[in-house]
């Protein structure tokens, strides 16, 4: 199965407001995600430098870490648009302490310093890429961690021994049925979407490839019968 090309999925995102509206109606628990990452920022006693990959329009960074006592904030997303938003928001939060890139998060992961981060928040961003990707990318997490730091990887989950062709029917099924903030257009291109560029892996997969990689594993911060994410700590 070919990796999806980075053109189709910065295609798709580029329609920002497709992705704010499921945003904003709440389809993927952003809501309880904000709470959970508040939660763990006020227990830290350490200024937070923190990388975003995927980060859309910073919508859930802004949010969660708010009140965090955030040193420096790295953003990266495929589109112009999210990008373009994503530097208004961050600039209203961390004057001078934030900056936010256009391009493949990949590439972006690959050029940060070892150890130059607390804090890495992949937020719906991962499963975009196949399985031998995602072992590098967890592994460029791990590199670019400081000891003690913590990874955010929050994503489409299969249940076990579900097929990916069945994961996508289960979602894509709800996501016609259920989500009505999305216009008859914009859910027929976010299941297009999703049919082409979405590649989730089961929860067992992915725990096995984050110890693999030198994690342990930390709290778990959302689960419900699509996604789910956890705190992963170096």
């Amino acid at each position: 199965m070919p990796q999806p090309s980075f053109s189709r999925v910065k295609e798709v995102f580029e329609q920002w407001a497709m992705y704010d509206a499921v945003v904003q109606a709440d389809y993927m628990a952003h809501k309880e995600l904000v709470a959970a990452l508040a939660k763990w920022a006020g227990r830290q006693t350490s200024q937070l430098r923190i990388v975003d990959l995927g980060c859309g329009d910073a919508w859930l960074a802004t949010h969660a870490f708010r009140d965090a006592n955030v040193a420096q904030y790295c953003g990266v997303d495929v589109s112009d648009s999210a990008v373009m938003l994503a530097r208004e928001h961050v600039d209203a939060i961390w004057p001078g302490r934030a900056e936010v890139s256009e391009g493949n998060l990949a590439d972006f992961l690959s050029a940060q310093p070892d150890e130059s981060a607390t804090t890495i928040l992949a937020s719906y961003s991962l499963h975009h890429f196949l399985s031998k990707a995602k072992i590098a990318l967890i592994a460029d997490c791990h590199r670019v961690l400081a000891v003690g730091g913590s990874f955010f990887w929050i994503d489409p989950v299969c249940r076990a021994g579900e097929s990916r062709d069945a994961y996508l029917d289960r979602l894509t099924d709800v996501m016609e049925r259920n989500w009505p903030a999305l216009t008859p257009e914009q859910s027929a291109k976010a299941c297009a979407h999703v049919r082409e560029s979405d590649f989730p892996e089961t929860g067992a997969w992915m725990m096995d490839r984050v110890r693999s990689a030198g994690f342990h594993i930390g709290e778990t911060i959302l689960t419900n019968e699509f996604f789910a994410g956890w705190e992963i700590v170096k």
